[in-house]
């Protein structure tokens, strides 16, 4: 038998990444550590430590309301602050992901 170098790589589980990405939201409306009303997300800043986390959470956050808020894919989500409602970032979804974070 002759066998090819190839890769093998696990699959990784959409479905499954998305409902475990819903429940750590929900967790964290729960523990009111975030709040969700309409299209703005209010969160404490100290959440989003670096850069690369604060992206992969404010996508997660995205993909929570796409599921279960119904905001349409392509409508643009704020990140405010809880305590003083100062913007923090926005996300959108147009044909590319567009995602900014205020300093």
């Amino acid at each position: 038998m002759i066998y090819g170098n190839k890769k093998i790589t696990k699959a990784v589980d959409k479905a499954q990444q998305t409902a475990q990405i819903v429940a750590q939201v929900k967790q964290l409306l729960e523990k009111k550590i975030i709040k969700i009303e309409g299209n703005v997300v209010y969160l404490y800043p100290q959440i989003l430590k670096t850069k690369e986390s604060a992206l992969n959470w404010m996508k997660c956050v995205y993909t929570y309301c796409v599921l279960k808020k119904h905001i349409r894919d392509k409508e643009t989500l704020l990140f405010e602050n809880i305590e003083n409602k100062e913007p923090i970032g926005k996300m959108a979804l147009t044909p590319k992901l567009l995602i900014e974070i205020n300093p």
